[in-house]
């Protein structure tokens, strides 16, 4: 039979059959995923991301979940420790604080959170926040989509690590190629 004839042949089969074509433009091969557990104080990303001395622990990967969702605790956030003042452009955060209590700016609101409390901000929010309790806090962050977040956290880590004040430069150019950007500095 010929090939072209065999395809249609195949396409009337599959017609009569009720079936949507879209079906046969679906992977095939597509690897059927399994849960899995991740330690406590362990990491499912390859390389161990640290901001200051404490690690940042990776329990979700973006690659996890077709890229939809990356999911971490963070652990490093000292009293006086906090991101610039930033926002995002293409995904949303969301955080629960485990230990230690916060202080959030979201767009020009103060919110103050403690162990258990939990908030969302959106993309394209600006936002930056700060440990306020004596002894270090610990979050639970989901990004969504979380597209590639892990390298953007691993490339931080490198930039913040150093000696003195980091580069504001490099850690504007980290920021913009995740699509995001610092509008100001750090909470104090």
């Amino acid at each position: 039979m010929e090939r072209k004839k065999f395809i249609q042949n195949s396409m009337l089969l599959v017609a009569s059959a009720g079936l949507p074509l879209s079906i046969l433009a679906q992977k095939t091969s597509q690897k059927k995923k399994k849960g899995f557990k991740v330690k406590a104080k362990e990491n499912c990303y390859n390389d161990k991301i640290v901001y200051g001395d404490k690690p940042i622990d990776f329990k979700l990967l973006s690659s996890d979940t077709e890229d939809r969702l990356s999911i971490f605790i963070s652990s490093n956030n000292a009293k006086g420790f906090g991101p610039p003042l930033h926002l995002h452009h293409t995904f949303d955060e969301f955080f629960c604080v485990f230990d230690g209590s916060f202080i959030y700016q979201v767009d020009d609101e103060m919110l103050t959170l403690n162990v258990g409390d939990t908030i969302f901000i959106p993309r394209k929010v600006k936002h930056a926040f700060n440990c306020i309790s004596e002894k270090p806090g610990t979050l639970l962050v989901a990004i969504t989509p979380g597209k590639g977040i892990e390298n953007y956290f691993a490339e931080m880590g490198k930039i913040i690590n150093v000696q003195g004040m980091p580069d504001m430069k490099a850690m504007q150019a980290v920021y913009k190629t995740y699509h995001s950007e610092i509008l100001g500095p750090p909470m104090k």
